[in-house]
Formats: structure tokens, C-alpha cells, sequence
């Protein structure tokens, strides 16, 4: 019987061992981030992140982000007008850090974000129209949802060059962030 339970404790351990991580992100842990925002923000090509991330507990972090994007396109020729769009994301963060790839300088970690997009949008005429002439409205703006997969290889201690993938204000986030 001692037997039998000795050889199941080491087998626990060395189970246990093979899926342990490191600790990636330490209570009281705090990020800052700057990135760029590439693609699929409306008719935006890029777009402009900054971001805060502190850890919550062991590999769980808490943050905020705030971001902007804006751009314009054209309607109908020299008759026509342009419409104009901004956006400029609030949104709160959860993470879950995951040692995923065993590197040493490599953080990586899922997040969901939740927040509010508060957008305008606005027209206006190439020539001078009329009195009464119709004037076109939009709206915009609204809760968001967002869900990440994310990235930082650290450069120093300090600094790390990160990435985010997925569902936000950019389907690429590329920048970096400081260790404060």
C-alpha cells in the first residue's frame, strides 16, 4: 500500500510539473502600452492604442484601454459630400496570462475587453446647396466587445515589443510596452 501511494504521489508531481508555468504577470505588476491599430477600423487603415494593465494576482491582470481612429470617404462626385468618422474606444480588460511557447522573454495572455465606442459622424456638402436641401445624418457608437490574443518579448527588463490579435478597435496591435 505505501508502495502504491508513493509511486502515485511522484507520478502527481511529475504530472503536476509538466503543466506548471512560470508566472508571468505578479500581483502589482503594471504596464504601460502605445501601439498602432492596423486594419478593419471601419474604413480606417490605422488607428492609435494606449493601454494600462496591472496585475490583479498571479497570471490574472486588470486594465484599461483608450483608443482612436478616424477617417473620412467621399459620396457622390462634385455634387456629393464627404462623411467624416471618428472613434474613440473606452474599455475595461480582464487577462489571463499563459506561458504558451516556454520563453523566458515572451509574456502571453488572452483578454476579454468591454467598453463604449464613443463615435461621431458627420457630413459635409462640396458646394453650397440650397436652403432646405436634405441634410444627411448618421449615428454611430455604442458598447463594444473584444477578445484578444496577445504577446510582449521583452527587450530589457523594462521594455517589450507587443502585439494583439483579434477582435477591437484594430485587427493588429502592434507597439510597445514599459514596465512601470
Amino acid at each position: 500500500m505505501k508502495k502504491a501511494l508513493g509511486v502515485w504521489v511522484v507520478s502527481l508531481l511529475l504530472v503536476s510539473s509538466a503543466f506548471s508555468q512560470r508566472i508571468l504577470i505578479k500581483e502589482g505588476d503594471q504596464y504601460a502600452g502605445l501601439k498602432l491599430a492596423l486594419g478593419a477600423v471601419g474604413g480606417a487603415s490605422i488607428g492609435f492604442v494606449g493601454s494600462f494593465e496591472r496585475g490583479l494576482q498571479d497570471d490574472i491582470g486588470v486594465g484599461a484601454t483608450v483608443a482612436y481612429s478616424g477617417y473620412s470617404e467621399s459620396y457622390g462626385g462634385s455634387y456629393g459630400g464627404e462623411w467624416t468618422y471618428s472613434n474613440i474606444f473606452i474599455l475595461a480588460n480582464g487577462s489571463y496570462h499563459v506561458d504558451v511557447f516556454k520563453n523566458e522573454k515572451l509574456d502571453t495572455w488572452g483578454a476579454l475587453s468591454l467598453g463604449y465606442n464613443v463615435a461621431s459622424v458627420k457630413f459635409k456638402w462640396n458646394t453650397t446647396v440650397p436652403a432646405g436641401t436634405f441634410e444627411p445624418s448618421a449615428s454611430a457608437g455604442g458598447f463594444v466587445i473584444g477578445l484578444s490574443a496577445n504577446a510582449r518579448y521583452f527587450l530589457t527588463e523594462q521594455l517589450a515589443v507587443a502585439a494583439s490579435v483579434g477582435i477591437g478597435l484594430g485587427i493588429l496591435n502592434i507597439g510597445l510596452d514599459f514596465k512601470l
